[in-house]
């Protein structure tokens, strides 16, 4: 099978929209937002809270604005709250309510439902073939520097219009 780039971003595209299909009916059915890293927040904070807010924004990989209206959100629901650190008067530590711990061990019960069905049929090393294109992936657009992106290039559609960084990828 020989597939070009196109017909790769397509895929990748399929793939995300049918995540999002499957998991935003069960994350609305116990009353989460989706898209708006709820979910993310609250798997996050069972395997760790008590932590800053900016320490979450990046485990999270959501940026700290956006992260902030969804901890809004997901306080009003009773599922954390923000405690004060004392090693830091102007800081609060997210912590997870008791009913904030229950909805993130159903989303983590989700989440690992679903990735059972994504994975069904692949071994180990397949996994990690995988994996490993991803990350490289990851790191190509890491690198990128779209802002020199030109709608119209004289080289023609098939030719990156786009310029690399030199600065070296970030470390995961």
């Amino acid at each position: 099978m020989s597939i070009d780039k196109r017909e790769a971003r397509q895929l990748l595209i399929q793939a995300g929209k049918l995540r999002r299909s499957v998991l935003q009916p069960c994350f609305s059915q116990i009353g989460l937002a989706f898209g708006q890293g709820h979910a993310r927040i609250l798997d996050t904070l069972l395997t760790e809270d008590h932590i800053s807010q900016k320490e979450l924004a990046d485990r999270c990989q959501m940026d700290v604005t956006t992260i902030s209206r969804s901890l809004d959100r997901l306080q009003q629901s009773g599922f954390l709250e923000r405690q004060p650190d004392p090693a830091s008067r102007r800081s609060f530590r997210i912590c997870l309510t008791e009913s904030g711990r229950q909805e993130a061990r159903i989303v983590r019960r989700l989440l690992n439902q679903l990735d059972e069905q994504t994975w069904k049929g692949f071994q180990a090393e397949e996994m990690d073939a995988f994996c490993g294109y991803l990350l490289r992936v990851i790191q190509n657009l890491e690198q990128a520097d779209l802002s020199s992106l030109s709608a119209s290039s004289e080289k023609g559609e098939d030719s990156p219009a786009f310029v690399m960084r030199r600065q070296p990828p970030k470390a995961h």
